[in-house]
């Protein structure tokens, strides 16, 4: 795994984990529970987009919509997986910190290969200093952890009270699915939340500073993607929808050009909607 630090305007940065070889050794391993859950239901709502059921379709459509709406920092915390195997061997001060389940079926090769490895955390050098990327990203992770746990736990207490709904004939609780989905995804945020904490506060990282990210973050902006800036803060956006593609390729990952535009448009989004505010509370020039 590496760990890729994107800056989105002058003040927000972007973080992105990119599976490398160690998932061939955690895929060895028994998936747990939640996974097979998850692969079972990629699969089905898969079979709702291509279905000829009309509220399926619609179901779908709805639900990638409100997909899109989830914050591209929630996303980012999804993105990272479990620990790999032998990587964090400090003993855990609370029993849910335990990755158990990461290393129980790994060689003593392949955890040995992996307790002289570290992270890579991949950032470009002029737009980030490299004594600034261990600090932001632990920052980062623990400032996310209340949150999404907090989330967590409201939508596993809501779930129950969608119940009735599935009394209902022919239409499934769809409530009830969002619900779950949601208390899933935070749960996964906050896993990935704590996975980032102790990578950076167990030193199990390396610097690896990309001239080749930042030579694709040279601007080559349209109309459409010039520079916002925010007239209360002074924020002004560093990445447009042109050099999705070319960070993309930078990073050899064409897969992350959903992430990064879903990213631009909800951070160009919340300056406009911060400009907008701001014009409203200024009182006009005499």
């Amino acid at each position: 795994m590496r760990i890729i630090l994107l800056p989105l305007t002058t003040t927000t940065r972007m973080v992105i984990a990119q599976r490398t070889g160690y998932t061939a050794v955690i895929a060895a391993n028994p998936r747990r529970i939640d996974d097979k859950l998850t692969l079972r239901a990629h699969k089905m709502w898969a079979d709702w987009e291509s279905s000829s059921t009309w509220w399926k379709k619609q179901v779908t459509k709805w639900g990638n919509k409100a997909m899109d709406n989830i914050s591209y920092e929630e996303w980012s915390l999804k993105g990272i997986p479990r620990a790999p195997p032998g990587l964090l061997m400090q003993s855990p001060k609370k029993w849910w910190e335990v990755w158990r389940s990461s290393g129980e079926n790994a060689t003593p090769e392949e955890i040995e290969g992996l307790v002289s490895g570290k992270v890579a955390l991949v950032f470009p050098p002029r737009h980030i200093n490299a004594d600034e990327v261990a600090p932001i990203l632990r920052k980062f992770a623990v400032s996310k952890q209340p949150y999404h746990l907090k989330m967590m736990l409201i939508y596993g207490a809501v779930s129950p009270l969608t119940l009735p709904v599935a009394l209902l004939p022919v239409i499934p609780n769809i409530p009830g699915f969002y619900c779950l989905y949601r208390m899933w995804s935070h749960w996964k945020a906050y896993e990935g939340a704590k996975v980032l904490d102790r990578i950076v506060s167990e030193d199990k990282y390396i610097l690896e500073p990309s001239y080749t990210l930042e030579s694709a973050l040279k601007p080559a902006p349209g109309p459409e993607d010039a520079p916002l800036r925010a007239t209360s803060t002074g924020e002004e956006t560093l990445l447009d929808s042109s050099q999705v593609k070319a960070v993309s390729e930078a990073l050899d990952a064409p897969e992350l050009e959903g992430e990064l535009n879903r990213a631009i448009v909800q951070t160009r989004e919340r300056i406009t909607k911060e400009n907008n505010e701001a014009a409203k509370i200024t009182p006009p020039e005499k």
